[in-house]
């Protein structure tokens, strides 16, 4: 049997790609489907007096209207029900959706959606982290004392997240310190950045269920909670996902559908709400901003023996998924490194911004920059190689993680060297260059994932697995390459079905670097079921030991004697036209930790933990504060590499992505709400910004991931703009505490290092 795991692939959707016959969700062509607008609130915050469609009813064209007394009042379920599909009484942000209209031209939409009446009672607004977590401020919910919640969730006026994490006694351990230093850090927040804006298409069938045309990372779970809010039951309810035009992250809850299936349930025709670019940007769950300080001590010899750390977190007026960024956040706050004295925590606070979402490793950037300025600042004040330290400090195998947890498999020291050899830590820097280095780790996730493989008659396999593909490759390229490995044949003779719910194949969909993890595994155990049933019809047929059957090029065949042999087809003809099998991902529990050592955090081990480092080289100039990334360099422990290509794909594109938070990515707010929703204003890096990419794979393999692989996908996005920071520090002698490191930041960042010391989101040691 050949071997296909490991070696590099083209992907089968590509052609199609570039070709343009690919086929997303605003190009589909459906019959008499209406079209939808959205109207949205001007206000950031404000109470609803009044709300009438009437006038709107009555223009021509118009089939059905959607708004809060057109749909249940049941709140939407993050752990914190505080938001509904519609707002009844107030709204939050400035381009919250209030009322959903369909009809049969966009133009005749859009003229009944100015018919609109609503009258606003505007209210003042909370702006910022620190305002909302002023004794006098604002609520941003002032009922949030009747809101429902999780036993683990904090809510508290405007705050409505917090966790912490501690080990040891960290006064006591700074005291005795050689060496303190505090910093404090702010970071802004920033967009998904796909290019595909989002769209959906819904369509009521005709014994009352609903079919659903959408681009999601969640189709599976997003119809469950459809179907769940709208009283139906799940098996009526089907999602059909397209090719996603990119995701990361940004697509894993819902927008349009929802409109699009409140609209269709009112009407007998197919409705489709298409969001203009500007308007995704209204709708954009963006990445968390926030402030943050540390406070470590270290011994004279570079030592650390303390660390106070805490976040706090802007998650927008509504919860939604940002719990899960405070518990990240603190995780990697003084990872990967042992230090024996921890207090680390993170707030969640509510403000009057759009809602922001789990953007790609969420968390991961901002507490990775924060940390790593930070213990750069700590080996300055030492007169120490930062390298060095890292090094001196870092986790190696059977060491404890903050909260406990046993380490195994633990790369960082290797991912470290690697890096910086590669960008030539050693060699001497001209004036104005400078090199700098940044490590973290980061979780697989393993949810429930299920898959079918079947050998059809006419001898062709297909792949069935609920999870989409969003872009990254990881079911389009890496799915199919398992199941090849496994029956001995090319993956481009896989064909795939994906993420269609009624296939049955429950996914529970692209998030937490667990795509590849946790659907790989279902269809490793898929494919591992066909190819015995396979070789035990074989062995009947071929009149031939099971032990002696390889498969080969779609054919089973006697070893030793090549001739003897059978198609796929006519093995699947000789057993009732098909062979099938099925695969579902196991429950694999979280790591033990020591439970005494957290509060409110329930996301405390990490399974199957991989482990990156990237080092940058720049060139600043001081007297602009321009700065040139001349090279990035990332080392990341794949356990496994399954699809080494797709894996390079994903570190590429992270390093790119690391480059526009720590450089240019910044999502403004003003009066009006967003200032910059579309991409002429917002600074994203393209191919022509990027500098040059190094991607180097490590494989320690996990024990828990399919073929040993680990989680890929976010943690090439954490590490780049904590290197570039460290590089530009090492260029100039400074460096700004506030992302994005902009040309006026880096420059006044230098002038206040030589005129008057550290600014506000600066340093400080002692």
């Amino acid at each position: 049997m050949d071997t296909v795991i490991g070696t590099s692939r083209v992907r089968p959707d590509a052609a199609a790609k570039v070709r343009g016959e690919t086929v997303y969700v605003a190009d589909l062509p459906v019959h008499d489907a209406l079209t939808a607008v959205l109207v949205r609130s001007p206000h950031r915050f404000a109470r609803i007096r009044r709300l009438d469609t009437r006038r709107a009813a009555q223009l021509p064209g118009v089939v059905a209207i959607a708004h809060r007394d057109t749909v249940p009042d049941t709140p939407l379920d993050f752990g914190i029900k505080d938001q509904h599909l519609f707002p009844r009484e107030y709204v939050r942000y400035a381009g919250e959706p209030v009322v959903a209209i369909a009809a049969e031209t966009l133009e005749q939409a859009r003229a009944a959606a100015a018919a609109v009446e609503i009258d606003y009672e505007p209210l003042p607004c909370v702006d910022n982290v620190e305002q909302a977590l002023a004794p006098d401020a604002p609520l941003v919910h002032p009922d949030w004392e009747t809101y429902e919640h999780g036993a683990s969730r904090v809510l508290r006026g405007n705050i409505c997240g917090q966790n912490r994490i501690s080990r040891g006694d960290v006064d006591a351990a700074l005291a005795r310190a050689h060496v303190t230093v505090t910093s404090n850090f702010r970071f802004s927040a920033g967009i998904p950045g796909y290019i595909e804006p989002r769209a959906a298409l819904a369509r009521k069938e005709a014994d009352g269920g609903l079919t659903v045309f959408c681009g999601s990372q969640s189709p599976y779970g997003n119809r469950d909670d459809l179907a769940a809010f709208f009283g139906l039951a799940p098996e009526r309810v089907r999602f059909i996902n397209q090719f996603v035009g990119g995701a990361f992250g940004g697509k894993i809850l819902m927008a349009a559908e929802w409109y699009a299936a409140a609209l269709a349930l009112q009407c007998d025709r197919p409705v489709r709400l298409v969001f203009s670019r500007h308007e995704d940007g209204l709708n954009v769950f963006p990445r968390h901003g926030g402030i943050a300080t540390f406070t470590s001590g270290a011994a004279a010899d570079g030592t650390l023996l303390a660390m106070r750390a805490s976040f706090v977190f802007d998650t927008g007026a509504y919860i939604g998924y940002g719990a899960g960024t405070g518990l990240i956040a603190t995780m990697l706050a003084s990872a990967p490194y042992r230090i024996a004295n921890v207090d680390l925590q993170a707030t969640l606070v509510y403000t009057n911004k759009q809602v922001a979402g789990p953007v790609r490793a969420p968390g991961g950037p901002q507490a990775t920059w924060a940390k790593e300025l930070h213990i750069d600042e700590i080996a300055r004040r030492l007169d120490m190689d930062p390298l060095e330290m890292r090094l001196k400090n870092a986790w190696e195998d059977g060491d404890v993680s903050a909260t406990g947890q046993t380490l195994r498999s633990v790369s960082v020291k290797e991912a470290l060297r690697r890096a910086a050899d590669a960008i030539g830590w050693q060699k001497t820097r001209a004036p104005g260059h400078g090199r700098g280095i940044a490590c973290s780790w980061w979780f697989s996730s393993c949810s429930r994932s299920e898959a079918r493989v079947e050998i059809r008659s006419d001898g062709s396999v297909h792949l069935h697995s609920g999870n989409p593909e969003v872009g990254t490759g990881s079911a389009a390229a890496a799915l199919p390459i398992v199941v090849a490995d496994r029956l001995g044949i090319d993956p481009s003779a896989v064909t795939l079905t994906l993420a269609d719910t009624a296939t049955k194949t429950y996914d529970s969909g692209v998030g937490g670097s667990g795509s590849t993890f946790s659907a790989g595994l279902a269809a490793l155990q898929a494919a591992e079921a066909v190819r015995a049933r396979l070789i035990e019809r074989a062995e009947d047929l071929l009149e031939a030991r099971r032990e002696d059957i390889d498969l080969h090029r779609g054919k089973a065949s006697v070893r030793g004697a090549p001739d003897h042999a059978l198609s796929f087809a006519e093995i699947a003809a000789g057993s009732g036209g098909s062979i099938s099998g099925s695969g579902t991902a196991p429950e694999i529990g979280d790591p033990e930790f020591d439970a005494e050592s957290v509060e409110s955090h329930d996301f405390a081990s990490w399974l199957a933990p991989s482990f990156v480092a990237s080092a940058a080289a720049v060139r600043v100039d001081a007297q602009t504060g321009r700065v040139e990334v001349q090279r990035i360099v990332t080392a990341q422990d794949v356990g496994h590499a399954v699809n080494p290509t797709g894996i390079i794909g994903q570190i590429e594109g992270g390093a790119v992505q690391g480059l526009g938070f720590g450089l240019t990515e910044e999502l403004r707010f003003g009066e009006q709400g967003i200032e910059n929703p579309g991409f002429q204003d917002y600074l994203m890096p393209t191919a022509l910004d990027a500098p040059a990419i190094e991607s180097i794979i490590i494989e320690r393999p996990s024990g828990e991931g399919p073929l040993g692989m680990k989680g890929v996908g976010e943690p090439p996005v954490t590490t780049p703009a904590a290197a570039i920071g460290n590089a530009i520090r090492d260029a100039i002698g400074t460096v700004p505490y506030t992302t994005p490191m902009t040309p006026e930041r880096v420059w006044r960042a230098a002038c206040d290092a030589s005129a008057q010391g550290p600014s506000e989101y600066s340093s400080r040691s002692t």
